[in-house]
């Protein structure tokens, strides 16, 4: 059977006959390329050097609005970046307190906050203490000035 007939029936070509078409596709639009860029050539030869150095100050413009664009967008992406670590960190450090919390509550230590608790209590009791000491030596005092006072008399 031939070619035509293959398709004809509906069977595909072989492989490789599918493969020489597509590179045949390929050489042909590399080959349009290298035309595109020999009739660019061409043009700016006949223009003179105005149309090459419009060429490279429109090359300029594109270079600088890409270069202004793909800056901004590091930036942004740097920023997610910075911000979802930030809170990565947080909760790993949520989650090592709470373990550690735990761990501690299972020696029979005690956690920052009931340490804290504790210092403010002592703190108090001990303001209270010197207070009533305060009031003791205070009525002492008193008292003992009153005796002094009767054995005058």
């Amino acid at each position: 059977m031939s070619d035509n007939e293959n398709e004809k029936e509906g069977r595909n070509t072989s492989p490789l006959k599918a493969l020489s078409g597509a590179s045949r596709d390929i050489r042909k639009y590399t080959h349009q390329i290298w035309l595109a860029g020999l009739g660019a050539f061409a043009r700016a030869e006949e223009e003179g050097s105005g149309f090459f150095d419009a060429l490279v100050e429109a090359g300029r413009e594109v270079e600088r609005h890409t270069k202004d664009k793909t800056e901004s967008r590091v930036e942004e992406i740097k920023e997610r970046v910075r911000h979802h670590t930030g809170e990565t960190m947080e909760k790993m450090e949520k989650a090592f307190d709470d373990r550690l919390n735990k761990a501690l509550s299972r020696l029979g230590l005690p956690n920052k906050r009931e340490v804290e608790e504790l210092e403010q209590r002592v703190q108090e009791l001990t303001s209270a203490l010197s207070k009533a000491e305060e009031d003791v030596d205070a009525s002492s005092e008193s008292g003992a000035s009153k005796r002094r006072s009767r054995k005058k008399s």
